[in-house]
């Protein structure tokens, strides 16, 4: 049976964050968005449908790194991925090493999870000295 619900959240897709009222109907594990006020540009409906039925998210940790004069080498997915991908991203992650010298950009993991989106470097790291 379908389950409606109001929500109330944040657009986050310029600086007007727009307050969004959505209501969703869940029907299992399948959600559809039923009506959405509060945004004043379509890009607020359509972060309104992406946030209740796939929110997507940008991913940043760190990695340690392998002859680096720092020991930990930020990353971050280079694009939002899916945000129920993010604890099997932290878990390959947390077995990564890089291996110095690093430049910001490099890709420290390329397709992540089949997502189609790269892991990369946040931060340039040199050898030891």
């Amino acid at each position: 049976m379908a389950d409606t619900q109001a929500l109330q959240f944040h657009c986050t897709t310029c600086p007007s964050e727009c307050l969004l009222d959505v209501v969703i109907e869940k029907d299992g594990d399948v959600t559809r968005v039923l009506s959405v006020h509060g945004n004043r540009c379509q890009r607020g409906a359509a972060f309104a449908e992406q946030e209740t039925t796939c929110p997507m998210r940008i991913l940043a940790t760190t990695v340690p790194v392998t002859g680096g004069d720092q020991p930990l080498l930020p990353v971050r997915t280079k694009e939002a991925i899916p945000r129920a991908l993010h604890m099997q991203a932290m878990e390959l992650l947390r077995a990564t090493q890089a291996v110095a010298p690093v430049r910001m950009g490099d890709v420290v993991v390329p397709d992540i999870l089949d997502s189609g989106v790269d892991v990369v470097a946040s931060l340039d790291i040199d050898c030891e000295r």
